[in-house]
């Protein structure tokens, strides 16, 4: 080839070596960390983007074995090699496993291991990736699919008895023409909108929280406070719960529920308490309390002791508080009553 003076002349990649394709490849990707193994799955190379998701620097990484990068400390590198590892030897492995950063956090990280052959096997390439918001959001779909089974159940169970109702009491009433068999229908066709009402409020309680906010829970137990004593003659006592974030609007509907069941159960002239505990806060009531074998099913859609009662009052309840990751417990209250325990809050002071 003839070169020309003062003309620089082009490449191709092909012309590009080998090696210099490999460090293009493992440094140039901010997306994902590439590094690579030796036979013996030990870190050879620890590239920015690595250092970047791991925040490891190369020489507190460099030597090590590759499973010193997942969180658990379940993979060790005798029983690493004996799985995975293995198959990798002969074609591209991908892995999901919870990794651990060098601060202590963890991530959801998806691995892929490829063979690096030049006529036997000399290494492995590796392609780390995390995956977590990918896995929260399948959760998601997957919690959203479960309650939207549940749902279609329940609503096809609750609603049977009072369709027969309905046809029963309309098959009487063109028989004998009593319009007090259309009055049964009636009561019984606002039941089931009610409990259409009480479902859709379960299922729509039910979306993850993912923006919650700074909350004032004294102003959101107020709020709840004014629906339930403009029926009744229940009292309310409240110590200092500090701020906490969630979704308002949720957390109001959460305790109108607690204080109505409170109400429900406990009667007109019930005294409830609000106050904090050690990781939450608690509502108490001093009625007649529940039962011990019916304290595993007060949160069951559908579950209810009293023959007026939905049983979606409590559900929404569990609901509103899975929404926001906390867990909840219903336990005895000193000195008798009920006492729902949640838990799992951190708190904003």
């Amino acid at each position: 080839m003839t070169r020309r003076p003062g003309v620089r002349e082009s490449t191709t990649e092909a012309d590009v070596p080998e090696r210099d394709v490999t460090r293009h490849l493992v440094q140039g990707t901010a997306s994902h960390a590439i590094f690579l193994l030796d036979t013996d799955a030990t870190i050879t190379t620890w590239p920015a983007p690595a250092e970047n998701l791991y925040g490891y620097e190369p020489a507190a990484i460099l030597g090590r074995h590759v499973s010193d990068l997942f969180a658990d400390g379940e993979s060790t590198a005798d029983d690493t090699s004996d799985g995975f590892l293995v198959d990798a030897k002969e074609e591209t492995v991908e892995v999901e496993h919870w990794h651990q950063q060098a601060d202590g956090s963890v991530f959801w990280g998806t691995l892929t291991l490829s063979p690096l052959e030049n006529e036997q096997f000399q290494g492995y390439a590796v392609v780390s990736q995390d995956t977590t918001e990918q896995k929260e959001y399948k959760r998601m779909l997957e919690r959203q699919n479960d309650r939207l089974k549940e749902f279609t159940d329940i609503l096809a169970h609750d609603l049977q008895s009072p369709l027969t109702v309905i046809d029963g009491r309309l098959t009487l009433y063109q028989e004998t023409g009593d319009e007090e068999h259309l009055e049964t229908v009636v009561e019984t066709t606002e039941r089931m909108a009610r409990l259409v009402d009480d479902l859709l409020r379960v299922a729509r309680q039910g979306d993850v929280v993912t923006d919650p906010e700074p909350t004032d829970v004294e102003d959101v137990i107020e709020t709840a406070w004014r629906v339930i004593e403009a029926t009744s003659r229940a009292t309310l006592s409240y110590e200092a719960v500090p701020p906490l974030s969630s979704d308002p609007d949720r957390l109001c509907e959460l305790f109108e529920n607690l204080f109505r069941n409170a109400v429900q159960h406990g009667g007109e002239k019930v005294a409830i308490r609000v106050g904090p505990s050690e990781n939450g806060f608690y509502v108490a009531d001093d009625g007649d309390g529940i039962l011990d074998e019916h304290k595993a099913d007060v949160f069951d859609h559908g579950f209810t002791t009293t023959t007026d009662g939905s049983g979606y009052g409590l559900s929404v309840v569990r609901t509103i508080v899975n929404a926001h990751g906390w867990d909840i417990v219903a336990t005895d209250a000193a000195g008798g009553g009920t006492r729902f325990e949640i838990t799992g809050i951190s708190f904003l002071d």
